[in-house]
């Protein structure tokens, strides 16, 4: 189980009701990755997509900045070292972190406070949802430090932006504002800064009330989309919808819908299989 609420841990983990807060917590270094970061964030995501009680999780950072991905210190030293080996792990723990993303019944909300860099910014793009602070901004900075893109930047970018808008990004390593992130769909919604955590908590809480098997099938399904052909998806919408026929929130929200009330869902998850 990942640390709850302590400033000295790197990753920290707040609960609000059905809702869950991960937050990257070095804001001196503005949340750079380093040591254990990576692996502690895979497990806060992997303990909480196992928590029955949990609907929604929204990342973000604490201080000024979302992440600027690897730490550049930290990188600097394994080049002195020539140690190629770990640096293959903090790669391979950072696709793992998007596939545990891709791959989890409940959505995953980025609240972007701020710059989101290099891994940051991939980080952000691989959740289902981006909403952000006025002072947002993304940055596919690895071409800067001589580096490849990794953590699916360079698979979402394009499928979230286009081929032309993804090269740009990549090639020229140069940081987009947040109001031309919102205008290219990178961002769902860009807001002022006081109003990040609260438009989050909002959101969060509204798919929180949803029957919680729905949407873990729409979560599967709309990723699927991305790589999947229209007939593929039809036949998973065909299943996703007879699991709901026989889901008591089915039954819920159609007696709910005749009463004129707001539906109670039994907020159990369902067979995701």
């Amino acid at each position: 189980m990942p640390e709850t609420t302590q400033a000295t841990q790197r990753i920290v983990v707040d609960r609000e009701g059905a809702i869950a807060w991960i937050r990257i917590n070095r804001p001196e270094r503005l949340n750079a990755f380093v040591g254990d970061m990576r692996d502690r964030l895979d497990v806060a995501l992997e303990w909480l997509e196992q928590d029955s009680e949990i609907r929604c999780i929204v990342i973000t950072g604490a201080g000024r900045a979302f992440s600027t991905g690897g730490d550049v210190a930290f990188m600097q030293e394994l080049i002195d070292k020539g140690d190629a080996e770990s640096f293959e792990g903090l790669v391979r723990i950072g696709a793992a972190i998007v596939r545990r993303i891709d791959s989890m019944t409940k959505p995953v909300i980025a609240a972007i406070n701020g710059p989101a860099a290099g891994a940051g910014a991939c980080l952000a793009l691989a959740c289902d949802i981006r909403i952000a602070s006025e002072t947002a901004s993304l940055g596919f900075t690895f071409t800067r430090v001589g580096l490849h893109p990794d953590w699916g930047g360079t698979y979402f970018l394009t499928k979230l932006a286009g081929l032309a808008v993804a090269t740009e990004a990549v090639f020229t390593g140069g940081l987009m504002n947040a109001e031309r992130c919102e205008r290219l769909g990178l961002f769902n919604r860009v807001v002022p800064g006081d109003q990040l955590e609260n438009t989050a908590r909002s959101m969060a809480g509204q798919i929180a009330s949803q029957p919680a098997g729905v949407i873990a099938d729409a979560k599967r399904t709309l990723r699927a989309s991305l790589h999947r052909s229209l007939p593929d998806i039809l036949d998973m919408e065909v299943d996703a919808q007879l699991r709901a026929f026989h889901s008591p929130d089915f039954r819920e929200g159609i007696t709910a819908f005749i009463e004129k009330r707001a539906p109670r869902f039994n907020r159990e998850n369902g067979h995701h299989g």
